[in-house]
């Protein structure tokens, strides 16, 4: 080991890596002058420093951070390759704590700012040597809260994966479960007609057709969900948009519940006419979707869920009117949460997998809007999805 050399007499033998020739000299001065100390040559760029490293196999090398060549990164890199006994200590004028931290983690054992007394670059090329780090005073406060901050990242970051994980298997029960439930209604409508099938009247087939068109329909949805929640993934927090038709965003996602369509008033053609808005078409579509399809559960046979298309300060707003029971005040706050939904009881009247409006709030976020809810009037709910209005005149 080099501490044993050290005790058997021998110089410590040192490389000088830097691209200032006075500094250059003022430390190659500085090695030969001190006992103990063997200066074994002088670089003054990354590659000469590696080729000096493998030729020589100095104890350590004073290598500059930004010296020409790929920077001290680089050659303490390869140094450590070609040198493994060799100990690197930085030399800098210190810019940042991303410098620092980047020559720490190629390798270097020591970091010594520029200026630094004699003494003190004497004293870390032997602690270097004793196999002991060593950094000046100017960026030792940095390193330990650049290091705090890291740790604290590292240990949210541990949370949020702690948490993906409990999310990815709620998610997959959640899942399971709602998949169970129109698949068991198609896969009941198809054993009744194998053993029953010539024995059935026109209205018990009829029955069965639209159980399994509304089982369908519901896994298309589903469907369509899951791979707008992964387009959002893919693209980031924003889409790009341009101006759209509101009207097409609702003829398309009234189209996706063609056994319910009684039940949904949409606004009369003239009321959305020229009305444009700056549009994803397709994820505003599933949004559209999410909150019908929310409305739809929730409110009784009888009554329709109703949609209006109004203006705002620089917005076009999609209203979307239901007669459910509302949604308690403990719950508001969290019901654009995934897996959140208003009645969270075993009982619920409703299925559902609780991501719609996780999903919607996404969308609109990404769209540069937003989703808001408020209580309807003689009960229910009003979910207003606000978009940002297209102004054709030029000045929007």
């Amino acid at each position: 080991m080099p501490g044993d050399e050290r005790s058997m007499g021998k110089p410590i033998r040192i490389l000088i890596a830097e691209d200032d020739p006075a500094l250059r000299e003022a430390i190659a001065d500085l090695i030969s002058g001190e006992e103990g100390f063997e200066l074994v040559g002088r670089a003054s760029d990354a590659d000469g420093a590696i080729e000096l490293a493998e030729r020589e196999r100095p104890d350590v090398a004073l290598v500059d951070v930004k010296m020409p060549g790929g920077g001290g990164p680089r050659a303490t890199r390869e140094i450590a390759q070609r040198s493994p006994r060799t100990r690197v200590i930085a030399l800098s004028a210190y810019e940042d704590r991303r410098t620092v931290l980047e020559m720490l983690r190629a390798g270097v054992v020591g970091y010594v700012v520029k200026g630094t007394p004699a003494d003190q670059i004497v004293e870390t090329v032997k602690r270097s040597v004793r196999g002991q780090g060593s950094l000046s005073v100017e960026v030792t406060a940095d390193v330990i809260h650049e290091l705090t901050t890291l740790l604290d990242r590292s240990e949210s970051l541990n949370r949020e994966l702690q948490q993906l994980n409990r999310t990815k298997s709620e998610l997959i029960q959640i899942l399971a479960h709602e998949l169970f439930t129109p698949l068991s209604v198609i896969q009941g409508s198809a054993i009744t007609l194998q053993e029953h099938g010539t024995h059935l009247t026109p209205e018990d087939l009829s029955g069965l057709v639209r159980g399994v068109a509304s089982a369908t329909e519901r896994i298309r949805r589903l469907l369509g969900n899951l791979s707008a929640a992964a387009r959002l993934d893919r693209e980031g927090l924003a889409v790009a948009t341009r101006p759209t038709e509101i009207r097409t965003v609702l003829d398309a996602a009234a189209a996706e519940f063609p056994g319910q369509a009684h039940r949904l008033r949409l606004p009369p053609e003239e009321a959305t006419a020229d009305r444009r808005a700056w549009l994803d078409a397709d994820l505003a579509t599933r949004s559209l979707v999410a909150v019908l399809e929310n409305a739809l559960a929730l409110s009784p046979e009888e009554e329709p869920v109703e949609v209006e298309v109004r203006a705002g300060p620089g917005q076009l707003v999609v209203a979307v009117a239901d007669r459910g029971p509302g949604v308690p005040d403990e719950v508001r706050d969290r019901i654009f949460e995934a897996f959140t939904q208003a009645d969270q009881s075993t009982t619920r009247s409703h299925e559902g997998l609780g991501i719609g409006l996780f999903l919607v709030r996404r969308v609109m976020s990404a769209h540069g809007g937003r989703i808001t809810l408020e209580p309807r009037a003689g009960g229910g709910s009003v979910f207003a999805l606000a978009f940002q209005a297209y102004d054709d005149t030029g000045s929007g």
